[in-house]
């Protein structure tokens, strides 16, 4: 199965961020791996609430994806912000998660 990086949402299994990846590594990771840019999010919750993050100089843009897979309610976040933002917290909570990278 090939990572869709900005698709809606598939059923396949999410794997877990750990609270010690670096979120930027795991998106250029997915870039180079895929040639798509960004990486997929997902806390997992009541909500399942999914998210598309790109990394720029200096910080993140987060966008939220909808049910159809469209981002909506893009925001910048500065780097120095991140652990600020619900994607941190829910990533020290155990509660952050993404789609594997196919082989």
């Amino acid at each position: 199965m090939q990572f869709e990086s900005h698709g809606p949402s598939r059923r396949s299994a999410h794997v877990p961020v750990s609270p010690h990846d670096e979120i930027v590594d795991l998106i250029k990771e997915s870039e180079v791996r895929t040639g798509r840019p960004g990486r997929r999010f997902v806390i997992h919750g009541a909500e399942r609430l999914a998210y598309r993050v790109l990394a720029h100089p200096g910080g993140l843009e987060i966008a939220r994806i909808d049910g159809r897979g469209r981002p909506f309610g893009c925001v910048y976040v500065p780097a120095r912000s991140f652990e600020q933002h619900p994607l941190a917290h829910a990533q020290r909570a155990g509660c952050l998660f993404t789609q594997p990278l196919s082989s």
